[in-house]
C-alpha cells in the first residue's frame, strides 16, 4: 500500500551545512567544494537509481559545459577503466561535473555566515509504480513546481529494494534575472498597515496612503518613524521618514508553500493510483483520527537497530523502540474503536426498534384515535368479569378539588 512521506529542509550555513556534501551524497559521487576545497564521497552507495539536473529558463547555459580537459582526466581513473559500460560512467560524470558547477556558483554568490544554500527535499514513491513512471511522474512534478517557478532543480531516485524508493531534491532559493545573473532573494519595501489576516488595508483617503507610480499594484497606507516625542522623524534633506521592511523577493519563503508542495505530489500520487491505494497528505489529526503517528526512522536508526537484533550493540535505536510503542498502542487504539463501534451499533438497532414500538397502532398515535383512555398506568387492558373495559378487579378514584 502506497504511504505517505514529505519532509522540507533548510541546507544553511548557520547550522554548519554543507551544499555540497548534500548534493554528492544525493548523486552517490565525489564533489569538490571550490570554497574550501573539501572533497566529498559518497562512491559507495548503490541505491542511487536515477539522477537528474533540471536547470530554469534564465539559468546561465555555459554552467552545463563540461571542459575537454576534465573528460580527459577522468578517462584515465581507475574508476572509468574499471567501468563495465563506460559510457553510462562518462555521461555520470559529466552530470556530476555540472552539479557540481551550479552549487559551487551558489557558494560565490552566498558570502554571509547564515545564507540559506538551498532546499532539500524528501518523498516517498509508491512501490505500486514501476521505474519509468517514477521517474516520468516526478519529472512533471519538479518542472510545474519548481522548474517553472525559476529554480534549478538536482534530483535522484534512491532504492534499495526493501520496498521503500524515495526522491532526495535539491532547489536553489535565489532567482536569476533574465540576462542570467543572480537576482536578489529579498527587496526592501514600505512597511504598510495590515489588517488581522494580514492583508494590506486599502484606504486611499488615508493621508498616508501611497501608490506606485510605476507598479501601481503596490500600494498602501505607510507607516511613519517616529520620535521619542511621538513626532515623524524627518531626514537630512528634510524628507519624512517611514518605516521599511524586507520582503521575500519571489514568494518562495512562504510558509504556505509547504502545504501546496505536499499537496500537489499527493495530487499527483492519487491521479496514478487505484481508489484502494489513495494516500493524503494531511496529519492524522487534520483527517480526524485517533491513530498516533510513527516518527521517520532513516537509514542510520534501522543500521542500529540491525547491529543490536545480531548482537553487535548492547542497545536498540530509540527510534525504532519508540514506534514500536506507538504500534502497539495503535493496535489497542483499534480494538477500542472496533469495542465501540459494536455498541454504537446495538445503541443504534435499540434506538430503531423503540421508534417501531412508538408508531405500533394501539398504543399512542399522533391524531389521538388509537390512544387508550388510561395510558400510563401499569394496569394491563382487557374485560374483566364485570364486563367493563380497561379494568382488572380495580378502580381508579380521582379526588378532585374544589377551590374556595
Amino acid at each position: 500500500m502506497a504511504i505517505f512521506h514529505y519532509t522540507v529542509k533548510i541546507v544553511g550555513r548557520s547550522k554548519g551545512k554543507s551544499i555540497i556534501s548534500a548534493s554528492a551524497y544525493l548523486n552517490g559521487d565525489v564533489m569538490k567544494n571550490e570554497e574550501i576545497g573539501r572533497i566529498s564521497y559518497y562512491t559507495s552507495k548503490r541505491e542511487v537509481v536515477y539522477t537528474s539536473l533540471m536547470m530554469c529558463e534564465n539559468a546561465p547555459q555555459e554552467w552545463l559545459n563540461v571542459p575537454a580537459e576534465n573528460i580527459r582526466r577522468f578517462q584515465k581513473s581507475v574508476r572509468y577503466k574499471r567501468a563495465d559500460n563506460k559510457e553510462v560512467v562518462l555521461e555520470k560524470f559529466k552530470l556530476t561535473f555540472q552539479k557540481q558547477c551550479l552549487w559551487n556558483e551558489v557558494l560565490k554568490i552566498e558570502k554571509s555566515s547564515d545564507a540559506q544554500l538551498g532546499r532539500s527535499f524528501e518523498f516517498s514513491l509508491p512501490k505500486e509504480w514501476n521505474r519509468q513512471e517514477q521517474i516520468e511522474y516526478t519529472t512533471d512534478y519538479i518542472q510545474k513546481n519548481f522548474i517553472d517557478k525559476g529554480m534549478c532543480a538536482d534530483w535522484s531516485i534512491h532504492d534499495k529494494g526493501d520496498g521503500n524508493p524515495h526522491v532526495h531534491l535539491l532547489v536553489t532559493m535565489r532567482p536569476f534575472n533574465p540576462d542570467h545573473s543572480w537576482g536578489n532573494k529579498e527587496v526592501k519595501d514600505w512597511e504598510f498597515v495590515r489588517d488581522t489576516d494580514g492583508n494590506i488595508v486599502v484606504d486611499e483617503s488615508h493621508s498616508d496612503w501611497w501608490q506606485d507610480k510605476k507598479n501601481p499594484d503596490r500600494h498602501g497606507i505607510r507607516i511613519p518613524v517616529l520620535d521619542e516625542n511621538g513626532n515623524q522623524k524627518v531626514g537630512a534633506r528634510n524628507r519624512k521618514q517611514w518605516k521599511r521592511v524586507l520582503t521575500d523577493a519571489t514568494g518562495w519563503n512562504n510558509p504556505k508553500n509547504c502545504e501546496l508542495w505536499r499537496s500537489e505530489w499527493a495530487k499527483v500520487c492519487n491521479d496514478h493510483l487505484s481508489v484502494e491505494q489513495q494516500i493524503d497528505h494531511r496529519s492524522y489529526a487534520r483527517q480526524g483520527k485517533l491513530e498516533i503517528p510513527t516518527i521517520h526512522e532513516g537509514a542510520d536508526a534501522r543500521k542500529i537497530d540491525e547491529k543490536f537484533q545480531s548482537g553487535q550493540v548492547q542497545t536498540a535505536s530509540w527510534k525504532v523502540e519508540e514506534n514500536q510503542i506507538i504500534k502497539r498502542q495503535n493496535a489497542l487504539l483499534d480494538k477500542i474503536q472496533t469495542s465501540f463501534g459494536k455498541v454504537s451499533s446495538a445503541l443504534t438497532q435499540w434506538k430503531e426498534r423503540l421508534r417501531d414500538i412508538r408508531r405500533k397502532p394501539g398504543s399512542h398515535s399522533h391524531d389521538g384515535d388509537n390512544d387508550k383512555p388510561d395510558r400510563g398506568t401499569a394496569e394491563s387492558y382487557g374485560r374483566d368479569d364485570t364486563g367493563i373495559t380497561g379494568t382488572t378487579g380495580s378502580f381508579c378514584f380521582f379526588r378532585s378539588r374544589t377551590r374556595v
